[in-house]
């Protein structure tokens, strides 16, 4: 048995606050509803102090896993289209999961218990939710369709973790090339050609102009080589610092849409992301300003979203989505599809049609860019150290004097 300290309210409105005895917070709340209060709020006696306090306060602090939450979705899902109620479904899914989700259904159980709508529940669970979950929710509970609706969340955060993990995959490979050709220019400069300016030296003989030139630019580097290293991390630590403010998000993000290639790679997963989330929300009965608020939230580049944003406001101001959408952060694709999907009442399937183009459009991208830097990064290392064997065999020649 457990100690729990509960704030509770009678029917007439009056407030009490105490503790009970139980096995576990869902029998302490049964208990105080049978004895006609409304339970407020409820913890375990002792706070972090005691074993069970120190174990829920890891678990409240752990992350849901994507996968997790498409589970949950899809099981809450089967469970009301198999007739159960809300609280029942939520009862039988809490002891299925770890971690924060669990600690989060467990508190949505005891709110609903309370009157608190699904909706309303989870949103006080942001840091489990997104808000897009939210509002799909708020919108099936006024149209009845929330075991559709928990079907297309669940969907949705597929899809979402798909495009991420494509993303992150286009950009992996091209970091670790990289990273693998800075390791060999450094051991280059710091050992082997050090190494090789010291046998020349002792020769005592003129050195030809390139062999001359890596042994300086060689000695430049290992002198100042914490000058450099110093410089390199000022320079990211301002970019970062720069990225965290307003403005510089907005330029870094609109920069980044204008490299060749990753360019149109992030903007490939921008559309395919807000074309998705825009389709599901618009199909699940969200109006298409509350759906673009969302979609705000959703995408990740800041150039994209403030012109999202702009276009809801135009939305309250009477335009249309396909005008509202018009200007350069948009593809104009995604307006002039948006302008068929308006005239022809079918705007949410267009959307979807729309998100699966962008998709395969970001698979290409995917595709088109791994196929550029294997080549481009192979030309550059293959260029750097044909020049140092270069040098050094012009150097041995001219030892020999087989140099001309």
């Amino acid at each position: 048995m457990a100690k729990f300290k509960y704030s509770a309210i009678f029917p007439d409105g009056k407030q009490r606050k105490g503790s009970i005895e139980a096995m576990d917070k869902e029998m302490a709340t049964t208990a105080l509803r049978q004895q006609g209060l409304f339970v407020a709020t409820i913890s375990e006696a002792g706070g972090l102090s005691g074993s069970g306090g120190f174990k829920e306060f890891i678990g409240r602090n752990t992350s849901p896993k994507n996968r997790d939450l498409v589970f949950f979705f899809k099981q809450l899902s089967f469970m009301l289209r198999a007739g159960l109620p809300v609280v029942q479904a939520l009862e039988i899914a809490v002891n299925q999961f770890t971690g924060r989700l669990h600690y989060a259904i467990k508190d949505m159980i005891v709110e609903i218990q309370n009157g608190t709508p699904l909706s309303r529940s989870m949103r006080n669970q942001k840091l489990v939710f997104p808000s897009i979950a939210v509002n799909l929710m708020l919108a099936a509970e006024s149209t009845g369709g929330l075991e559709a609706v928990s079907q297309r969340i669940a969907t949705y955060l597929e899809k979402k973790a798909a495009l991420k993990s494509q993303t992150i995959t286009a950009m992996i490979y091209p970091t670790i090339l990289l990273l693998v050709s800075i390791a060999v220019v450094t051991f280059l400069v710091w050992k082997i050609i050090p190494q090789f300016g010291k046998f020349l030296a002792a020769k005592g003989k003129a050195l030809p102009a390139s062999t001359q030139f890596l042994l300086d630019a060689s000695d430049f580097a290992v002198k100042n080589g914490l000058y450099i290293f110093g410089g390199l991390v000022l320079i990211i630590v301002a970019l970062v610092s720069y990225y965290m403010t307003q403005a510089g998000r907005l330029n870094l993000d609109r920069l980044a849409l204008k490299i060749p290639v990753i360019g149109k790679l992030l903007m490939n997963a921008a559309m395919a992301e807000f074309t998705w989330s825009l389709a599901m929300m618009l199909r699940s009965g969200v109006t298409v300003y509350d759906s673009l608020k969302t979609c705000v939230n959703v995408i990740a580049n800041r150039f994209i979203s403030n012109k999202i944003s702009y276009a809801s406001e135009q939305i309250l101001g009477g335009r249309e989505l396909s005008q509202s959408l018009k200007g350069k952060e948009i593809p104009d694709l995604v307006v002039q599809m948006t302008t068929v999907g308006e005239k022809t009442g079918t705007l949410d399937q267009t959307l979807q049609e729309l998100g699966i183009f962008y998709e395969e459009r970001l698979e290409e991208s995917v595709k088109r860019l791994t196929a550029l830097i294997e080549p481009m990064m192979i030309l550059i290392m293959g260029g750097l150290v044909g020049f140092v064997y270069y040098a050094f065999f012009q150097a041995l020649f001219a030892l020999t004097g087989k140099g001309g």
